[in-house]
């Protein structure tokens, strides 16, 4: 045994994901296209969708697949959410969306200090995931709680990081090869409401960033998990 490191108040689970599927995921970001990635910004009473590429510098694939949405949130269901219960005692029934994203070194792919819920739109947001899908193929790309210290964090494959939405974290820039990174936000069916009742306060200004919002909302197994008839492992 030996003393602990300070850190932030985050949540590290390993083995979510083999390596593997990892690597399915990848391909698929590579053989289906990505769209720019932008966030929200509270601006006249409204959540609008920004692009600013000063701020944040990423590229986005958003699961859609029925089977594959299947696989992924039978993964989350026995092997993330169990551990936030413990260790935040917190029950996890519902996701936003499931992103494979990509940080690049070409354009110093990062995302600057931010914080997830600030907005009317987000607010729904409890906590967030991070899930390393290609740890050893790049350089620099790690998170970073500055309200916390100087750590930085880069998960190995397969393995995921928790934190509150409400820490202050940014993404630190790649400065060698790629970051395949699954992103996604947890809440519950009481923030569900909230998530509903904010919906007519969000603007998205990209026909690209139409889907994302009509995704999540247009069917509810996408926004929820199933866990009947599965077993825990």
């Amino acid at each position: 045994p030996r003393l602990a490191a300070r850190q932030a108040p985050v949540l590290l689970i390993p083995n979510v994901f083999e390596r593997d599927f990892c690597e399915h995921l990848i391909h698929l970001y590579e053989t289906n296209g990505s769209r720019d990635s932008g966030f929200m910004r509270q601006i006249d009473g409204k959540t609008v969708e920004v692009m600013d590429y000063e701020f944040k510098q990423r590229r986005d694939f958003l699961v859609e697949d029925p089977p594959l949405l299947e696989r992924v949130n039978d993964l989350i269901l026995r092997r993330v959410k169990p551990e936030i219960e413990k260790a935040f005692q917190f029950s996890v029934t519902r996701f936003e969306r499931y992103l494979v994203s990509c940080y690049e070194s070409t354009n110093r792919g990062f995302f600057n200090r931010h914080r997830d819920n600030t907005t009317k739109g987000t607010a729904h947001r409890r906590f967030a995931m991070s899930l390393n899908l290609n740890t050893g193929s790049y350089e620099g790309g790690c998170l970073h709680f500055p309200e916390y210290g100087s750590q930085l964090y880069q998960p190995g494959i397969g393995e995921a990081i928790i934190f509150s939405c409400s820490l202050l974290h940014e993404a630190t820039p790649v400065v060698s090869g790629r970051r395949f990174v699954l992103l996604s936000f947890f809440y519950n069916d009481e923030d569900a409401k909230l998530r509903e009742q904010n919906r007519k306060y969000i603007v998205l200004n990209s026909e690209d960033a139409a889907p994302l919002e009509k995704s999540a909302r247009s069917s509810k197994p996408r926004a929820g998990f199933q866990p009947k008839n599965r077993k825990k492992r």
